[in-house]
């Protein structure tokens, strides 16, 4: 039996954080990536947003030098 990569593996701590950043920026279509940070206490979450965006639930629009965030 073949083990999964370290980045196939899911941890769920990571996943839980992923479920919530995804649901703010539900519940905010347009929400710039500094908000998100805000509203959940983070100083950052770039690689957690690239992964919402590679798994194709949120993408991302820039507008000149902002960015926005939405869900699929």
């Amino acid at each position: 039996m073949k083990a999964k990569s370290k980045r196939a593996q899911k941890n769920p701590a990571t996943e839980q954080v992923l479920a919530k950043i995804l649901a703010v920026i539900k519940s905010q279509p347009g929400i710039r990536p500094s908000e998100v940070n805000r509203r959940l206490r983070r100083t950052q979450t770039d690689s957690l947003r690239a992964t919402l965006i590679r798994r194709g639930l949120v993408r991302k629009v820039k507008k000149g030098h902002a960015t926005y965030l939405y869900a699929k």
